[in-house]
């Protein structure tokens, strides 16, 4: 395994994209044309098995964190594009064999293809067998974007008023996000808090977003994050309630290999997670401790 620093990481993935002979997977929660046109640059022709999947909710894109030449030119070219609302991950995988896993999006900054990029963090790995058919589930769980699902979130995006709508958090209309049904059972450890309480004004990583002091805004980018999703269909799965111990056996199962913490680590990735969820009073979710071990379950309907 190798630690990868900054523009290490790009000479690392190109290096990749031109050993590829069958498959490239990208997936990444920003994504800018200018990056997937050097990236490309560096594939044959020969490979025709390309998948991208990028997050590509509506705030980003009125942001400029991602844009729509990104899915169309993809498009044209044969890739195959999709959408993960709750997306963050950052993976390039190369033939089903190697990945390269760590904090970089296939943006300039993020890929340091600029002077000034981000300083960002990777590590260079061999895919196992378990841990590609979970990212592959990642696949076949998103928006596959066709020409209808790209001219539908046009047309939206182009009906927004954005003086009207410019401090207010932006999605999809529910003919785009009702077609996005997630089923995680893949967690990659960045996708966790990294730590069990945040300030205001702090950036807050497993949901590339800065936390603020609005509970209910906070309230929504949790429920789009994979942890909080992961965690939530764990506990319908176990009638609504478990206990620490087992959900953290759960949610080391679910990691991939990047490299996979230890058990201990887990435990911390999973205290840190009911840690937050308790900070933004998440009312889905109620955390107590009838004994020693604290009981994690899911508040009934009404």
């Amino acid at each position: 395994m190798a630690i990868l620093f900054s523009n290490e990481i790009i000479h690392a993935v190109n290096r990749e994209l031109e050993s590829a002979k069958e498959s490239v997977r990208i997936i990444t929660a920003y994504c800018k044309l200018a990056a997937i046109n050097q990236l490309e640059n560096h594939i044959d022709d020969s490979v025709k098995d390309r998948k991208l999947m990028i997050r590509f909710r509506l705030d980003d894109v009125v942001k400029g964190s991602t844009d729509f030449s990104v899915l169309e030119e993809c498009l044209k070219r044969g890739w195959e594009v999709y959408i993960r609302f709750d997306l963050h991950a950052k993976t390039y995988i190369v033939d089903e064999k190697r990945g390269i896993v760590g904090s970089a999006n296939a943006t300039k900054n993020g890929l340091a293809l600029n002077c000034g990029g981000n300083f960002e963090m990777a590590t260079l790995v061999d895919v196992e067998k378990q841990d590609l058919d979970k990212i592959e589930k990642l696949f076949s769980d998103a928006i596959h974007v066709t020409d209808s699902i790209l001219g539908k979130m046009q047309a939206q995006f182009l009906s927004i008023d954005s003086q009207k709508n410019e401090k207010k958090s932006l999605s999809w209309g529910k003919d785009i996000t009702n077609l996005f049904q997630p089923h995680v059972d893949t967690l990659f450890s960045y996708e966790l808090p990294e730590k069990d309480t945040f300030s205001v004004g702090e950036f807050m990583g497993f949901l590339d977003e800065t936390y603020n002091d609005s509970v209910i805004e906070m309230q929504e980018k949790l429920r789009w994050s994979n942890s909080y999703i992961w965690l939530l269909e764990v506990l319908k799965h176990n009638n609504g309630c478990m206990y620490f111990g087992a959900l953290s056996e759960k949610l080391h199962n679910a990691l991939v290999t990047d490299p996979k913490p230890y058990r201990r680590d887990v435990k911390i990735l999973l205290g840190n997670l009911l840690a937050i969820i308790d900070m933004f009073n998440m009312p889905e979710i109620i955390i107590d401790r009838p004994n020693y071990s604290q009981r994690v379950r899911l508040r009934e309907e009404k």
